[in-house]
């Protein structure tokens, strides 16, 4: 059929082609632990071939790598003669913790013990070690770089030979050498624990001399400097004459203590005849009888000494003869004469004057009382500033001088020490051979086993890698339950079945009990559910691609109606290109199918009836394929052809051409009740099927059951046994 042809059918039935669908995203199945078996199972040819392939691989490497021999020797880090002797104050050297034990793995493996060991039994000339080109360069022994190179070259092999691990002990380190000869391995791991500790004890003894050394010129310095602290001591207590007792009795201590009492006692003395001349003036005291009167004690007499003095004391005579002869003249003549307003005025005079003369001699004893109070204020100072600093800078010195005679004897002491330690040729050991190596009676197989091992289990994961990559590219349907979860339509499974006695298009008859008989049974049950209103049913097989076996089931389909139920039953071939159910039920065929479109009245003339089963079959007796064949099907003839067979027949059933090879089934999907869409097990890719789907919206929605077909026996029955159905005794095949 031309494309303008497919256009003109389109618009006449109103159904859209395959590429006016959006094929929908091709989903997966669920993938969990029984699919993983499955996949097993099925590919087990292809995870053997892998575990072949590793095994010959690894009888190669067993044949080709040569097994070494191993041989160890074993050091123990001993720390305890270390702590024995730091103990007992020997030596100080600190002991070793678990990081400086394990950092003795890196000296093991260094260029100071490895290349003593190479030199000594010369494994730079060693093709073993050396390599056969650095070896014809070292015998060449025209260069030093040669030999160097050699050296090098040796040194590397050594390296990837040498193997230097600790124990389950902490402080028990292994060194493990692996070479071609036991006895090599032997020497060569002696030679490395023997260097080892000689490389340690020369490390202690250079270490020794340089603390020596140190010491040495360390005692010479603190020895000067205890010198220079006495000199420094003794200068200082000269210079602040100083004795040898301390700052606190010190002479210039003691000078300044006494003079500080004495200012003391001069302020107090200051301070109480300025309080009493004050005083002296507030209670108005006249004259120096009323002065002795009031004060009898020593204090008293030193004021009166300073009141009575020579002009005070005549000022005061002369007020007391005053005021006497001013007192008889007011008797006589009156406060207002003339003589004696003038005694009244020099009286005044007189009393002036003595007030002038108390003042003064109230500011001189204040000025004395200042000066004693500065005096007393300056000598405290002094004395506590000469104190604290004459005392702390005193103590400094002592310290200083102390601690340094205290460093210079402890320095002294560990010399004495190191000195004797060496006069008596001690070494603090603090590793030791517990297991020298030996040579092997046997060579080491366990790389060689690893490899062969490695090898054997590579190729079958390799294997089985290559089991899910092909799975995984076949994309194609394996069980019912997949098949669900892809389609979102109850799927129903049918074994492979062989011909017998009778056609294999009618084996439901054969055997009715098998599993391919009970299969279909639900397939007939699930066309049940969804009645007709009027007439027999119209039931549509149809595949997504050819060769999926939909003429087997939609032959035994019908003949197992038939035989179950006794309805009237008729089977169409509608696929109009291949013709295989006629082939297979009517070979003799003249006429049928094109003869009933063209009378549809006559259809009981054109049916052929099968002996053994008396179903009825309109076949396709034309053996031309027809241009016009999917308008032939589409066309208001086969409508008209299906409604007269509705009228005769309870159950029609119709093969019809798959929908991804032409575009029959969409043109006579309208007319069709329930599809059962056919898929091939493990052959029919899922994206056909969904594609099929997709482009075929009323075949989808009419589709009742999806029948897995062809699906191998015994699979069949692992499926049912792990679902926990139990049909033992149920079934005869």
């Amino acid at each position: 059929m031309d494309t303008r042809s497919n256009q003109l059918v389109i618009q006449e039935y109103g159904q859209p082609l395959a590429e006016d669908y959006a094929a929908p995203a091709a989903g997966r199945p669920a993938f969990g632990l029984w699919e993983i078996v499955d996949v097993l199972r099925r590919e087990w040819r292809l995870p053997l071939v892998g575990l072949l392939m590793g095994l010959a691989v690894a009888v190669a490497a067993v044949v080709v790598m040569k097994a070494p021999y191993k041989s160890s020797a074993r050091i123990l880090i001993d720390r305890s003669l270390n702590r024995y002797l730091q103990t007992n104050k020997i030596v100080d050297q600190p002991t070793m913790d678990e990081v400086e034990v394990g950092s003795q793995l890196y000296v093991l493996s260094s260029d100071r013990v490895l290349l003593p060991v190479i030199r000594s039994l010369g494994l730079a000339n060693d093709s073993e070690f050396a390599g056969r080109s650095a070896l014809a360069s070292a015998t060449d022994g025209t260069s030093s770089t040669a030999a160097a190179a050699a050296e090098r070259a040796a040194l590397e092999a050594l390296l990837k030979r040498v193997t230097i691990a600790r124990e389950d002990v902490a402080n028990v380190i292994n060194v493990t050498v692996e070479s071609q000869s036991a006895e090599k391995a032997a020497k060569i791991a002696n030679g490395i624990v023997d260097s080892y500790l000689a490389s340690l004890q020369d490390a202690k003894l250079k270490s020794t001399q340089k603390v020596s050394q140190w010491l040495q010129e360390r005692l010479i310095e603190l020895k000067k400097q205890v010198a220079d602290a006495d000199k420094a001591l003794q200068d200082f207590k000269t210079a602040n004459n100083l004795s040898s007792t301390g700052a606190q009795d010190t002479e210039l201590l003691a000078n300044l203590n006494t003079q500080l009492m004495n200012a003391k006692f001069a302020a107090v003395e200051a301070k109480e005849r300025l309080d009493r001349i004050k005083r002296t003036e507030a209670n108005g005291i006249p004259s120096a009888v009323s002065t002795d009167a009031l004060f009898n004690d020593k204090r008293a007499a030193v004021i009166n000494f300073a009141l009575n003095n020579s002009e005070l004391a005549r000022l005061r005579t002369q007020k007391r003869e005053l005021s006497s002869r001013l007192a008889e003249m007011e008797a006589r003549v009156g406060r207002k004469h003339t003589a004696v307003v003038k005694l009244r005025a020099q009286l005044n005079a007189v009393e002036a004057a003595i007030q002038s003369d108390e003042g003064r001699i109230t500011d001189s004893y204040a000025s004395e009382y200042e000066v004693a109070r500065a005096r007393q204020t300056e000598l405290e100072d002094t004395a506590a500033k000469l104190s604290a600093e004459t005392g702390s800078r005193l103590r400094e010195l002592e310290s200083a001088a102390e601690a340094l005679r205290n460093l210079y004897s402890g320095f002294l002491q560990k010399h004495k020490e190191i000195e004797a330690a060496q006069a008596e040729t001690l070494p603090a050991q603090s590793a030791q051979i517990i297991a020298r190596a030996v040579p092997p009676l046997t060579k080491s197989s366990k790389k060689t086993f690893i490899v062969a091992a490695g090898s054997t289990f590579l190729g079958l994961f390799l294997g089985i890698g290559c089991a899910f990559g092909r799975e995984w590219m076949a994309d194609v349907f394996r069980t019912p339950k997949a098949v669900e979860q892809v389609t979102d339509t109850r799927c129903i499974g049918l074994p492979f079945v062989y011909a017998g006695q009778l056609p294999i298009e009618e084996h439901v008859l054969a055997a009715p009990f098998s599993r391919f008989s009970e299969g279909l049974r639900n397939v007939k049950a699930m066309l049940d559910r969804s009645p007709v209103s009027t007439g027999g049913k119209v039931i549509g097989v149809v595949s997504a691609v050819s060769k999926e076996g939909k003429t087997v089931v939609a032959a035994n389909l019908a003949a197992l109606i038939l035989s179950s139920t006794g309805a009237r039953t008729l089977l169409i071939d509608a696929d109009l290109h291949l013709r295989n159910l006629t082939t297979a039920l009517a070979p003799d065929a003249k006429v049928g199918l094109f003869e009933a479109l063209e009378d549809p009245a006559r259809l009981g003339e054109f049916v052929c009836k099968r002996p053994h089963s008396g179903l009825d079959v309109l076949p396709n007796a034309c053996s031309l394929r027809l241009p016009n064949a999917a308008e032939l099907l589409g066309s208001r003839e086969m409508e008209d052809l299906l409604a007269v067979a509705r009228k005769t027949y309870d159950y029609i059933v119709v093969e019809v051409a798959p929908i991804m090879s032409v575009v029959d089934a969409r043109l006579i999907e309208r007319f069709i009740d329930e599809f059962v869409f056919v898929v091939e097990c493990g052959q029919t890719k899922r994206t056909s099927v969904l594609e099929a789907l997709a482009v075929t919206e009323l075949i989808r929605e009419r589709v009742s059951t999806i029948v897995l077909n062809q699906i191998d026996p015994l699979e069949l029955r692992t499926i049912e046994a792990r679902n926990g159905v139990r049909s033992e005794g149920y079934y005869r095949e």
